[in-house]
């Protein structure tokens, strides 16, 4: 039988304590999501197993846990917002640019 997944969190964003025993990525940003005004989104599945102990401010605790992510945190007044874009190295998909217009010569212009 699987072990049961647990998420215990203490204290407030300049001192937490995190600990998780094999709860997903996704599922430990929700519980942040859920005792304090922390907002997440994500472009990627955050399915990788999150285990150990997690302790500082929240940004401290936020870096380790995304830890191979590219990732930005933006703090507007009381509301924490988490943008997680995908691996570290991986390679972004570019869409293909549209061919340029052609221009006109300035002899065709005057035609």
């Amino acid at each position: 039988m699987p072990a049961k997944a647990d998420i215990r969190v203490e204290g407030d964003l300049r001192t937490l304590q995190l600990r998780a025993s094999g709860e997903r990525l996704a599922d430990v940003l929700g519980r942040l999501d859920a005792l304090f005004a922390v907002k997440y989104r994500s472009a990627v599945l955050l399915n990788a197993e999150v285990s150990g102990s997690y302790s500082g401010t929240l940004s401290q605790v936020v870096a380790r846990l995304l830890d191979g992510y590219n990732y930005v945190i933006k703090i507007d007044r009381d509301v924490t917002e988490i943008l997680v874009f995908g691996r570290g190295g991986e390679v972004a998909v570019v869409p293909k640019a549209r061919p340029a217009a052609a221009t006109k010569t300035v002899t065709a212009r005057w035609r």
